[in-house]
């Protein structure tokens, strides 16, 4: 996969947690910044396994016939929106 460079800005705060944690995982924080975007980014690509199992039970639910709907004026009425 082609690689891109992209410069941000960081608070110097914010600079120094991650260079602490990047030393207690013995890598640089270029490294560190990089694997904690790669993980983060793979993890919102796809549902997790918890997720999926519990859409499928859902959609089962609703294929059934035994899922509750609430009309959205009951919803809103009910809050006062």
């Amino acid at each position: 996969m082609e690689r891109i460079r992209k410069l941000i800005d960081v608070d110097e705060r914010t600079l120094q947690i991650l260079e602490i944690e990047a030393q207690k995982q013995k890598r640089s924080l270029k490294s560190y910044l990089e694997f904690t975007l790669e993980e983060t980014a793979r993890k919102l690509e796809s549902p997790s396994e918890n997720y999926k199992a519990m859409m499928d039970e859902m959609l089962a639910r609703v294929a059934e016939g035994n899922v509750e709907y609430i009309p959205i004026e009951e919803i809103e009425k009910k809050y006062g929106l």
